[in-house]
């Protein structure tokens, strides 16, 4: 597996790649990280969850000064081919972890190796992972890497809108397998008492960027305590990020910061799912939330804005809810609604726990990848020529 940033670093690509090599390992396959070493004070190899993880050079951790990264991504890519080169004769699968540069130099090195490689393209969208390397987002010249890393012998949608944005960027369709993400639901305990609502607790997991939108659900919020009459509501946010600062300077300037809890980032967000009434996820751009599922395991009713991603895992009125996406008022009429009917919260986390269960367990998900695994890896059988006679 080829993930350009691991543990420590706990985004949701980052999560998905442990969870998945974790249970692909439990599932009887010999599964590798191979991943960039930005920072310094990280092992170069380690076990983490009983997976074998090798953090190559990229430079950066030696310079430590702003405008090195993208210098340094260079470098990641030359040290990528280099081990994947040095390691060739130990696997037999390629898999990247998103469609972005590093993507360029594994596709290459399948190519180079005789390998097969599979490309997963995480973000659907606003943030789609085609129009950033369209865009050369991260460094100069993704843009040209583009054409190599979708001649990858698969590519990976999680959602149907990414299926669309492959298609008309001309990869074939026989090219592209629709496999969701996945969550762990053996230990995820559902909610059992939704009864509620004079003291209710609202969480949002995610990073603090401007993609989750954690802006919109602030002023929502403060919409919604302005109704309350006197109920002791209030709102978790579960991560960090950059908006951090920007985002307690709104509360105070709402009114509301005595209700809103900044938990920063934490190691088990189980728990705080587990505390919590409702959960909320107003972002503008996803491929698949990990967080989404994860609350929806745990039995939560969910409010989610209507973006792809979102819209491929809540039915809306069925399993959770779906809002505009920017529409703080909307969002705060949902929060407000939905927090007062302890019958439709139950029904709604009721759904969205058995739909887990059934289509986004992470067993099946790899599952799934190991059938796909087998079918590129298997010897193609040559057809027999046949001779006509004059």
């Amino acid at each position: 597996m080829v993930v350009r940033q691991f543990f420590p670093w706990a985004g949701g690509t980052e999560c998905q790649a442990q969870k998945l090599a974790k249970a692909l390992q439990s599932a009887g396959a010999d599964v590798r990280v191979l991943t960039g070493r930005w920072t310094r004070g990280v092992a170069r190899e380690e076990t983490i969850d009983g997976i074998p993880v090798l953090r190559h050079s990229t430079w950066y951790e030696f310079f430590g000064l702003k405008g090195f990264r993208k210098f340094g991504a260079y470098i990641y890519l030359a040290s990528l081919l280099w081990h994947l080169f040095r390691l060739r004769k130990t696997y037999d699968v390629v898999h990247v972890h998103m469609l972005s540069y590093p993507a360029f130099s594994a596709v290459l090195a399948a190519r180079w190796f005789d390998k097969k490689s599979l490309v997963k393209m995480a973000n659907s969208g606003v943030g789609s992972d085609l129009r950033r390397m369209k865009n050369n987002a991260l460094i100069p010249g993704q843009r040209q890497m583009l054409g190599t890393t979708l001649s990858a012998d698969r590519l990976i949608a999680i959602n149907r809108t990414i299926v669309d944005e492959l298609t008309e960027a001309g990869v074939p369709a026989e090219r592209i397998s629709v496999i969701p993400n996945g969550v762990d639901v053996e230990n995820a305990s559902a909610r059992t008492d939704y009864a509620t609502d004079e003291r209710l607790t609202v969480v949002f997991v995610g990073r603090l960027v401007p993609n989750k939108g954690a802006d919109v659900l602030l002023p929502a919020f403060a919409r919604v305590l302005k109704n309350l009459d006197g109920k002791d509501w209030r709102l978790w946010l579960v991560g960090a990020g950059a908006e951090q600062a920007r985002l307690t300077a709104l509360c105070e300037q709402l009114g509301i910061d005595r209700r809103v809890k900044f938990w920063g980032r934490v190691d088990n967000v189980a728990s705080h799912l587990e505390q919590a009434d409702l959960f909320v996820l107003p972002s503008r751009a996803e491929g698949m939330s990990n967080a989404l599922l994860e609350a929806m395991s745990h039995g939560l009713p969910c409010i989610a804005s209507r973006i792809p991603g979102n819209v491929e895992v809540i039915r809306d009125g069925e399993n959770g809810i779906l809002v505009p996406v920017d529409n703080a008022e909307a969002l705060g009429d949902a929060l407000l609604e939905l927090g007062r009917d302890p019958a439709r919260r139950r029904a709604l986390g009721e759904q969205a726990h058995a739909d887990v269960l059934r289509e986004y367990g992470i067993g099946s998900v790899a599952s799934r990848y190991l059938q796909l695994y087998r079918k590129l890896t298997e010897p193609t059988t040559p057809q027999p020529t046949v001779e006509q006679h004059a």
